[in-house]
């Protein structure tokens, strides 16, 4: 649960960081100034990344708390962000619903046993069913969401190293062709469009190994070390 929150929480800060301004970042130091209660504190927050590591520290918000980003998040428009913070929002309760289903099970499991097993095992199973559920559909974001940053972090830096990276992932020349004239000029979007390619069509379960070997291999050792940093970090 915890790196599904750091990922939520990444992108919340990469789609905010565009809209938050010096008043606006004024607002929320006022509004939650009771909370963080030190001057000093307050002082040192310039950003809204800073504010966010600051009520993290003060645990007002967390991976079982994200009341805070969707309230910032009404600060600006961005209703599939706000969609995603509020599923799991969801899925968190249903979490600590099941916790607590399981908690006092155990504590009252002398008591009525007989009278409530049947209840106890269809009302467990379904929570476990929601549970799995949640955590399989954040699971699948996290692993999206991964990939995105990978995309931006390598279109930005790869220049014309893509050609030999993504044909050392097997896109077909025909491909790297029709991406070429799909955006000729634009270093950044070919890249950016061939390497999602390659995530979303030709890739497996060694995708991540794999697109670092052809990094190595097309003599892009940075990128290479950028790519595994940025994997172990998520």
């Amino acid at each position: 649960m915890e790196q599904i929150y750091i990922c939520l929480r990444e992108e919340f800060l990469s789609a905010a960081q565009y809209h938050i301004n010096k008043n606006t970042l004024n607002t929320f130091k006022e509004y939650y100034m009771q909370y963080i209660d030190s001057n000093r504190k307050l002082s040192q927050i310039k950003d809204l990344t800073t504010l966010v590591k600051i009520l993290e520290k003060r645990d007002i918000l967390s991976c079982y708390n994200v009341k805070p980003l969707l309230h910032i998040s009404n600060y600006f428009s961005n209703e599939s962000l706000q969609s995603k913070i509020k599923d799991y929002n969801i899925y968190v309760k249903n979490i600590s619903y099941s916790l607590f289903c399981n908690m006092y099970q155990k504590t009252n499991e002398n008591i009525n046993k007989d009278k409530c097993e049947i209840s106890n095992t269809t009302e467990n199973s379904s929570l476990q069913t929601t549970s799995n559920k949640h955590e399989n559909e954040f699971t699948l974001q996290y692993e999206d969401q991964k990939k995105n940053v990978l995309l931006s972090h390598l279109s930005e830096r790869i220049g014309r190293s893509w050609r030999d990276t993504v044909r050392h992932l097997d896109i077909p020349e025909y491909q790297i062709d029709i991406i070429e004239n799909k955006y000729p000029f634009n270093l950044k979007e070919q890249s950016y469009e061939a390497l999602k390619l390659y995530m979303t069509q030709y890739n497996n379960n060694n995708w991540k190994i794999n697109l670092i070997n052809a990094l190595e291999k097309a003599r892009r050792r940075d990128l290479k070390e950028l790519v595994e940093k940025l994997i172990l970090e998520n």
